[in-house]
């Protein structure tokens, strides 16, 4: 509080114009929002970049598909040599289609909570309810992975158990489209990850 200098002057008294009267006035509060944290700056930059990851990895494996033509031997009645022609999707494969959706809504919901993060940076009230969300998208988006990394290797390698044989050989357009989504879901796997550790070092910090 700033004390101001008011001069007074009251009639019959010649000396009390003269004299200056103290009046101590208030200043207005001025409310001060405090400062963005570095954890939610950091925050929104990682889910900006699993925006772009999942949306790429998204793109990549849905449009994955190749059309390849095997020799099929001799022809028994023939003689003749004859061709086998196969067209191979990724859409085909429930594992794939498990990953395509996983990462289109991981997308969606990594930039809506990317907005809310942004427009919320100097308030608390929607960490918890983001950090909960967050654990579900982490576990979604892990899980799609393993998914689709499993089906991955035995189009690289097969499996001799099972006799299922390897068909990347053929397919190599196919299974680098599989290859490269993968590694795009997975680096956002671990953005998303990052999120929750830095969620967990807020909370904590809150708590005490």
């Amino acid at each position: 509080m700033a004390p101001m200098m008011k001069f007074a002057s009251e009639g019959g008294d010649s000396g009390a114009a003269d004299r200056p009267t103290w009046q101590e006035t208030q200043s207005p509060a001025v409310a001060v929002r405090p400062p963005a944290s570095f954890t939610m700056l950091v925050s929104c930059i990682l889910r900006s970049a699993a925006v772009v990851l999942t949306l790429v990895a998204t793109i990549v494996m849905g449009v994955a598909k190749e059309t390849v033509t095997v020799d099929g031997g001799v022809d028994p009645n023939t003689g003749a040599d004859y061709t086998v022609e196969g067209k191979v999707k990724s859409t085909y494969n429930s594992s794939f289609v498990y990953f395509i959706i996983v990462n289109a809504l991981t997308c969606v919901y990594s930039a809506v909570s990317a907005g809310v993060s942004f427009i919320n940076q100097r308030s608390s009230a929607t960490e918890l309810p983001v950090a909960v969300a967050d654990v579900v998208a982490a576990i979604l988006i892990f899980t799609a992975n393993a998914a689709a990394t499993a089906i991955e290797i035995v189009a690289q390698k097969g499996n001799s158990h099972f006799g299922w044989d390897k068909f990347c050989n053929y397919t190599k357009n196919f299974c680098g489209h599989l290859t490269a989504a993968i590694v795009l879901s997975t680096f956002a796997a671990v953005a998303y990850a990052l999120l929750l550790v830095l969620s967990m070092i807020s909370l904590q910090k809150k708590s005490r």
